[in-house]
């Protein structure tokens, strides 16, 4: 399965600062625990480089839908979620599923898309 056909499940959120430390305790056990015990196709974690809020990023892909409930519904993620929940501000979940972009319009309405991405006039 190519990667943009993976759901992708992210985890945002910003390290309070009295917690910094304890989270650089908790991600490489997290990071390990839910490898080792989660069907993933894929784990990143990121930094936003612009010092903005979320802070952190980590994506989780995986091959189907079930894989990801399953994963959501485990005990692994809801025990590191809890850890994690105390030390973040901001801390929110998203889950993202393939989808198609079509190059026609979707309403009869004299635009097309042109050659530099752009709706324009026909």
């Amino acid at each position: 399965m190519n990667s943009h056909e993976q759901y992708v499940y992210e985890v945002t959120y910003s390290v309070a600062d009295q917690f910094s430390e304890a989270h650089e305790t908790w991600l490489p056990k997290t990071t390990e625990q839910w490898i080792t015990t989660a069907k993933l196709d894929g784990f990143e974690s990121e930094q936003n480089v612009l010092g903005e809020s979320p802070e952190v990023r980590l994506r989780l892909t995986f091959e189907t839908f079930a894989q990801w409930t399953a994963f959501v519904e485990s005990d692994a993620y809801r025990d590191c979620l809890e850890q994690l929940q105390p030390m973040t501000e901001h801390l929110t979940t998203h889950l993202w599923e393939p989808t198609t972009i079509s190059l026609h319009s979707p309403a009869n309405d004299g635009t097309q898309l042109t050659a530099d991405g752009c709706w324009g006039d026909e």
